[in-house]
């Protein structure tokens, strides 16, 4: 998803046909950014709001759009506790029920004042749905916890009802308050269902969903009875977007850090993971860019949240902070301090943490009585009372063994900290460890990063952490390796002076950069684009052979695309009885690749368009250039590009020229053994090589079997290859394909575009040189599957030419079928009598 700037101003103006304005953006988010309180006095009672604790970056992301869009953020109203002033009733309690006149007075406050629309739940729905389903289900499964009570499945099942009953009062909450235009913004696993139950009450909305969590492996996520339907209720968004990794874990294995460290590559395996999940659940058909959910394309993003990093830099600056930094300097006078701050669950490393910190002690006593460990938790939930226990146990075991009536090597202090005491804390701290076993991204290294601009204290961070992907100059550790845990804490507080400066200057340029506010406009920006490609490809026109011919007429310099297999070429067989193939773009597909021929009819007319001076006539193919020399190379003057875009032969020579002679074909290898696999499995296919690329067909197999066996093969593939390597697959009719990334036929049409202002050919003739340094004004390009999607997006995305001058075609498409092309034909004949119109053109201008 690359240039979103360009679908900005199309889909942002009202003055276009077809498409709306965006009014608003609607975020729609498990709680309102606000704690609620009701204070009661003997004669009234009043609301009061206070910023909520907890998710501070999703929440200075979504504030920052305000300063471009209006906003309305939609969420549950979250436990409203009652204070007493003058009473002798408690000082504070929790309000189980709340009237119609309160609810109406405090919805009318919060959207007057905050744009904030409150849901109202009942402790019932709330038990069932968050402290039931997403926090015993979901987020369990999403942090690689299989649950362990096995039980007869009556509470699993009450627990989804409840999960998918608030799913539907959002949803319902949604429509309620949506105007036409509006951009729907869901937020994290609480609200999966959402954009799916929106979407079937309002079918054109536009919907974005954004997960906080990780996203585990389509292993590990097939565990949820569910599954099926939380995909579906994702899906339903027009963009997932999900957190950023390095590392791969779709096998579980642990990385070392030797690998994680020269691994710069990223795989971002949480977006990766949703989409081999859909094709092995559903069985969709999916690309790098997203899944398509039957008729409706749901792309798929990665966007590394940040954090608001002007309030960070002022708070750290504020004089309160100050004096609790002087306080803490005394207090560990001529001692380092390593911190640490986590909620106290089983992901986030405490207990790894703690081991690791006493095998420091054990493997470099000289840091006895020189260096403590300030570790800070939250967490007031039944599994955290029980983890509690045991890292108190832990403390206790460590101090009773290296510490002293004088020293106490760790501190734990299991509450909530004020903002003030953590900044003071990461400001003097010496390091900071961060050991999670498995994160969705953990704001408090960036928060270190910041307030470190004086001391540059090295930052210990774990390789299953999300911002692990974008802080490669911090210590990677694995934190269940604490052998190399113990030695990077010795590293960090051995490092010289001038290697801390070097990495906290490359940290704290990319927290800088990429902020909350650089998040949420990503994010937003992609959805638009996405938005733009769903709205304009969802009616594609049909192009009749006259009009085609008329606008190739009124041209001055013309460039005619076409794809060869489907396109030019059917076997001796198959012109008999077309309807017995599968549907292609000039012809139907031939089962056997060796008998797709031209018929006569196309080549007359490819050889009349190729005469003409002012055309630049290209055949854009997957074939090899032993198959377009033998079928095409008689054509004077056309030009022929193999294997996708890998070989060009430019019209006039003879001489085939390599794109890819300096990339590393070494992943063929590793690419036939799996194809191999799956053809000894599977009867009928077979493997076809090229130079450039290896193809694994199955048109001769079973179709259903044929078909499973591709979904299996293309999702081994992603896996075990796309993850490590720089290629790509392509899934065509009937067959997979792999490929270099950075090869498609989308870069030769790019390539020519580009150089339309100068003569490739080998003719040097006067009038033939003042005719190519005219750029084209007409482009024809005819394709029908998605490899020909390159092409078009290409043509989409060019500054050369106006729409008008574009004539993209996909050949058999329906009118509602989702593509970049701007036109479509029904069949193959129909190409043809479209060629021949615009040759007839030529033939009518000559007499």
């Amino acid at each position: 998803m690359q240039e979103p700037d360009r679908f900005l101003p199309p889909i942002l103006s009202s003055t276009k046909t077809g498409q709306k304005q965006i009014n608003r953006i609607v975020h729609v988010t498990h709680q309102i950014p606000f704690e609620i309180s009701q204070t009661v006095t003997t004669t009234n009672s009043s609301w009061s709001l206070a910023p909520r604790r907890g998710h501070g970056a999703m929440y200075a992301g979504i504030e920052s759009l305000r300063n471009e869009w209006e906003t309305v953020h939609l969420g549950w109203s979250g436990e409203i506790y009652k204070k007493h002033v003058g009473s002798t009733e408690a000082a504070v309690q929790l309000v189980e029920i709340l009237t119609d006149d309160d609810k109406q007075a405090l919805t009318e406050e919060l959207k007057r004042k905050h744009a904030c629309i409150p849901l109202f739940l009942d402790s019932e729905s709330v038990a069932g749905h968050y402290d039931g389903y997403c926090k015993t289900m979901l987020w369990p499964l999403f942090h690689y916890l299989i649950w362990n009570d096995a039980t007869d499945g009556r509470l699993e099942r009450t627990q989804w009802e409840a999960y998918a009953a608030v799913n539907q009062k959002y949803a319902d909450l949604v429509v309620q308050h949506y105007q036409d235009g509006d951009i729907i913004w869901v937020h994290d696993y609480h609200l999966l269902l959402v954009p799916a139950l929106v979407r079937e009450k309002l079918p054109k909305a536009r919907i974005g969903l954004f997960v906080h969590a990780p996203f585990p492996s389509s292993e590990i996520f097939r565990c949820l009875p569910k599954r099926q339907e939380i995909l579906k209720g994702m899906l339903g968004a027009n963009l997932v977007g999900f957190q950023a990794r390095t590392t791969d874990d779709e096998n579980h294995d642990i990385i070392s850090i030797r690998e994680t460290n020269t691994n710069t590559r990223q795989t971002y395996s949480y977006s990766r993971h949703f989409i081999s999940t859909c094709t092995r659940v559903f069985g969709f058909e999916s690309t790098p860019e997203g899944v398509d959910g039957g008729g409706h394309f749901c792309h798929v993003g990665t966007f590394p949240i940040g954090i608001d990093v002007d309030r960070v830099d002022r708070m750290r600056q504020d004089p309160s902070v100050q004096v609790k930094i002087k306080a803490i300097a005394d207090m560990y006078t001529g001692k380092k301090i390593i911190v640490g701050r986590d909620k106290l669950d089983l992901v986030k490393g405490v207990v790894q943490k703690l081991a690791a910190f006493e095998k420091f002690l054990m493997d470099y006593p000289e840091w006895r009585d020189k260096v403590v460990l300030i570790q800070v938790t939250n967490g007031n939930t039944s599994e955290s009372a029980k983890l509690e226990s045991k890292v108190s146990d832990i403390v206790a075991h460590i101090n009773g063994t290296y510490g002293s009536l004088e020293f106490t090597p760790v501190h734990h202090y299991h509450h909530h900290v004020q903002t003030d005491e953590l900044y003071a804390l990461l400001s003097i701290a010496d390091a900071a460890l961060i050991t999670a076993v498995r994160d969705g991204m953990n704001t408090t290294s960036l928060e270190y990063i910041m307030c470190q601009q004086e001391k540059h204290g090295p930052l210990i961070l774990s390789e299953f952490t999300g911002t692990a992907g974008s802080m490669s100059s911090a210590l990677m550790v694995n934190p269940w390796d604490y052998a190399g845990l113990a030695k990077a804490i010795n590293d960090a507080l051995l490092m010289p002076d001038e290697e801390k400066v070097s990495r906290h200057l490359q940290l704290l340029d990319h927290v800088k950069s990429h902020t909350a506010s650089f998040w949420a406009h990503s994010f937003i920006k992609v959805l638009i684009q996405s938005i733009a490609i769903t709205e304009q490809s969802s009616y594609t026109p049909l192009l009749t052979p006259e009009f085609a011919a008329e606008k190739y007429q009124q041209s001055k310099r013309r460039l005619l695309c076409f794809d060869y297999d489907k396109t030019l070429s059917c076997s001796k067989l198959s012109l008999a009885n077309t309807k017995k193939n599968i549907q292609g773009t000039l012809a139907p597909i031939c089962k056997i690749p060796s008998q797709a021929v031209p018929p006569p009819d196309m080549l007359e007319a490819l050889e009349k368009l190729c005469a003409n001076p002012l055309n630049d006539v290209w055949v854009i193919s997957g074939r090899d250039e032993a198959a377009l020399d033998k079928w095409l190379g008689h054509i004077d003057g056309i030009g022929l590009s193999a294997e996708h875009g890998c070989f060009m032969k430019y019209p006039h020579s003879k001489k085939w020229i390599n794109l890819t002679e300096h990339l590393d074909m070494g992943w063929k290898h590793d690419v036939i053994d799996i194809f191999t696999y799956y053809t000894e499995r599977t009867s009928g296919s077979f493997i076809e090589h090229k130079r450039c690329s290896i193809t694994w067909h199955y048109r001769l197999a079973d179709p259903e079997y044929g078909a499973f066996q591709a979904k299996e093969c293309q999702n081994h593939l992603e896996n075990a290859i796309l993850s490590k390597l720089p290629v790509e697959v392509l899934v065509g009719k009937k067959n997979l394909e792999v490929r270099p990334t950075l090869i498609n036929k989308g870069e030769i049409v790019k390539r020519l575009l580009n150089s339309s202002s100068s003569s490739n050919s080998m003719d040097d003739s006067d009038d033939k040189q003042q005719q190519q340094q005219q750029p084209y004004d007409f482009v024809v390009c005819c394709g029908d599957d998605k490899t020909d999607e390159d092409m078009f997006k290409r043509l989409r995305k060019t500054s050369l030419l106006t729409n008008d001058q574009i004539f993209s075609v996909m050949v058999g498409a329906s009118e509602d079928k989702k593509t970049s092309a701007f036109w479509r034909v029904q069949n193959v004949q129909e190409v043809i009598n479209t060629m021949k119109c615009m040759a007839a053109t030529d033939d009518a201008t000559v007499m």
